[in-house]
């Protein structure tokens, strides 16, 4: 957990930070921004003309030619220009998810961030990929556009002008004081779902525990009373986002209309003051074509600040990997150690009554322990103990005899769906170990039996983020070949053989003996054939 919150200063910086290797990329998506507001520009250039000409003249193509392409070609580049930003940022998001994946497995395997997190921090990343994509263009456009399309106008009609920036200095003050509020509401919002998401998740993973100590009524009480928190802060988001689309909507409509009743009053003669300019046709039909463009850009913006929201609320948990509290130093194990869980209980945060074992057992050097026991009787929450994961509520557990401090170093872990990351088969595996020599990485493709898949695609194969045209073994058998490379004494494993079909089970069955040897091995099971394979056997209830 982090020592601190993180402000919303830091966050933007974080979310700044991890932006900067696009850098170039964001640069040519601002222009595409820019070279919208010109098409904008070009439309409403060529319609003032095509109703000039067709109000002075008869009917001609010859006459409203160059007006007419003009409109067609600017609503054609901005279609284009559109389309072009879209996979632009979302290419830019996907980038930057990458890196950040990279980043936080690279600092797992190395043993610096908690790897029984990972799945949890793994899958936090890809709540950025809207504000990348969506809400930061959309931003960067909500602050220049407007001013740009305003600059237009008054070169043509400085009133016209002066009554859009009118419309626009409320609007922006009443926006900025809904937002503060709509931040508010909607971080107390993420923070009661999130609180739903973990308690349901946990309710149901130790659905068997709860049943066995017939603690129903009680489990229902309080999933109850956390779906009903989301329920009223949803309402309260709901009820700001309602102010927010109607203050929107209000101000586009007043600016239009204000400037359809200047332009109407001022072409007929009637307006009931002096103006310090001359009004035609072509320049009312010109201000009158931009006038719902100023608002565009915050109707995008408004429909993009969920997704602020969401990143917001995940950068502040990847960011409790810098902010929290210091790690003790890496302590560095000679050779297979003896792993003692002495009278060990864990629990979850949201709800300390709850409490997994206390269990007791050794590990012994060299040797494979298997836990055992019913979905949801606290397996992998034990697992996770010894990569510093998790709450320690009674017990000690020893290694070597000394109480553990930070050995994550010393410990490879395989997870039930090992994270792939966007790269080739070569810059996954080497995850473990960037230094791995050729020799190094043939023989953990050889044990690990991953040797039918580099024969056919190479150690060049690109694999994307969702490990897509892997199979499940396959995804397996790289996870044991990432910690083949780590050369730990501690191998842990949580359901290496969950998933598979009958084939896959037995071929990793088949070279898991080879992964074992010299080192201390825990592994949580369901699968009597694996259960085989261990020394000793630790019923966990």
């Amino acid at each position: 957990m982090p020592s601190r919150v993180s402000s919303p200063a830091d966050i933007r910086r974080q979310l700044k930070t991890w932006q900067t290797p696009q850098a170039a990329r964001l640069r040519l998506a601002t222009l595409l921004g820019v070279a919208d507001v010109a098409c904008v520009a070009g439309f409403a250039w060529g319609l003032s003309h095509m109703v000039t000409r067709l109000w002075q003249h008869a009917p001609a193509v010859h006459l409203i030619a160059w007006p007419v392409g003009a409109v067609v070609l600017s609503l054609a580049i901005r279609a284009g220009l559109s389309l072009t930003s879209q996979k632009l940022n979302q290419d830019i998001a996907r980038r930057v998810i990458r890196h950040i994946r990279r980043d936080i497995l690279d600092r797992a395997l190395s043993g610096t961030v908690a790897a029984g997190a990972l799945n949890d921090l793994f899958a936090d990343t890809e709540a950025l990929e809207g504000y990348y994509a969506r809400f930061r263009q959309a931003s960067a456009q909500a602050a220049t556009a407007p001013l740009i399309l305003v600059a237009l106008t008054a070169v043509r009609s400085p009133v016209s002008a002066a009554l859009l920036a009118l419309s626009l200095v409320p609007f922006v003050v009443l926006m900025a004081l809904l937002g503060l509020s709509s931040a508010a509401e909607s971080k107390r919002q993420l923070d009661a779902l999130s609180r739903l998401s973990n308690l349901f998740v946990d309710r149901i993973r130790t659905l068997p525990l709860i049943l066995v100590f017939a603690d129903g009524r009680r489990q229902t009480a309080a999933v109850a009373r956390a779906a009903s928190d989301v329920a009223e802060r949803t309402l309260q988001v709901l009820k700001l986002a309602f102010v927010t689309s109607a203050v929107l909507e209000f101000f586009s409509a007043l600016s239009v209309a204000m400037i359809a009743v200047y332009c109407g009053f001022s072409l007929l003669g009637e307006l009931p003051f002096k103006v310090p300019e001359h009004l035609t046709l072509g320049t009312a039909f010109f201000v009158l074509a931009l006038s719902p463009e100023v608002y565009a850009p915050m109707r995008r913006l408004s429909a993009a600040y969920h997704d602020r929201q969401t990143a917001v609320a995940a950068t502040e948990r990847l960011m409790a990997l810098e902010t929290g509290s210091p790690r003790p130093a890496a302590v560095a194990l000679a050779g297979a150690p003896a792993v003692v869980f002495d009278g060990v209980a864990t629990g979850f945060h949201d709800d300390p009554s709850f409490r997994i074992g206390p269990v007791s057992f050794t590990a012994r050097p060299g040797a494979v322990t298997a836990l055992t026991g019913p979905t949801g009787s606290g397996k992998t929450t034990l697992l996770r103990l010894l990569l510093g994961d998790g709450a320690l509520l009674e017990g000690r557990i020893l290694v070597d005899g000394k109480p553990i401090d930070d050995i994550a170093n010393s410990i490879g872990w395989v997870s039930q769906s090992p994270p792939i990351l966007t790269g080739t088969l070569r810059d996954n595996l080497l995850l473990a170990n960037p230094r791995a020599a050729e020799t190094d990485i043939a023989r953990a493709v050889a044990v690990a039996g991953l040797g039918p898949l580099v024969a056919a695609r190479g150690l060049d194969a690109r694999l994307d983020d969702r490990g897509s045209g892997l199979s499940g073994g396959e995804r397996k058998r790289i996870g044991l070949a990432r910690a083949l490379l780590k050369d730990a004494p501690i191998l842990l494993l949580d359901e290496p053989t969950a998933d598979l079909d009958a084939a896959s089970e037995a071929e990793v069955l088949a070279v898991l003996p080879a992964v074992f040897a010299g080192r201390t091995v825990i592994l949580s099971s369901h699968s009597p054939a694996l259960v085989a394979l261990a020394g000793q056997e630790v019923r966990v209830a």
